[in-house]
């Protein structure tokens, strides 16, 4: 049973400004610190998570398809940098990198990552930017266009491939 001393409980510390932890400002902890592979990869996870209720929804109508593609895109490019974020600094995953799908995944599997004949199948027609462009903007004529099942796919081999693999790096990943 604790004893209240002066409005505190015995063992109680008073967060008076003097010894309350100190606030850091998102200035002082650099981007370099903040986005790390678990990051990115929980991050993937959020669009991949998002695609799949959404795709689920069966949403019928015009374009009804073009936001869920999108979150695919979105999850799979996240699963690529986070894996990429093991050897290379946010810098570069932005500008060596950017959102070209065919160098990601080229340096993903020089860094140890597998991938079957769907996934590249998959990040081969996504290596075309302009079939990730039209999922996210509208343009008139005819496209080539993954199927959402294929997408879905390639998140959930990425994921548990990716997540192996920062695993073994000691990234606690939860799958």
């Amino acid at each position: 049973m604790s004893r209240e001393v002066s409005g505190f409980a015995e063992g109680a510390v008073n967060m008076t400004e003097e010894n309350q932890p100190k606030q850091t400002t998102e200035e002082e902890v650099s981007e370099e610190d903040r986005t790390t592979s678990l990051g990115l990869f929980n991050f993937a996870e959020a669009f991949w998570r998002a695609a799949h209720i959404l795709a689920k929804a069966e949403v019928e109508g015009g374009h009804a398809d073009s936001p869920v593609r999108t979150l695919y895109y979105h999850a799979i490019e996240l699963y690529l940098k986070a894996l990429l974020r093991q050897s290379y600094s946010v810098d570069d995953l932005k500008n060596k990198f950017g959102h070209k799908f065919s160098r990601l995944a080229t340096e993903a599997e020089a860094n140890g990552l597998t991938f079957d004949d769907e996934d590249r199948n998959v990040l081969a027609l996504m290596g075309d930017r302009d079939v990730v462009m039209r999922a996210r903007y509208i343009r008139t004529g005819s496209a080539t266009f993954h199927t959402l099942e294929a997408l879905e796919r390639t998140c959930k081999s990425l994921r548990e491939n990716v997540g192996e693999l920062l695993r073994k790096a000691k990234v606690p990943v939860r799958l």
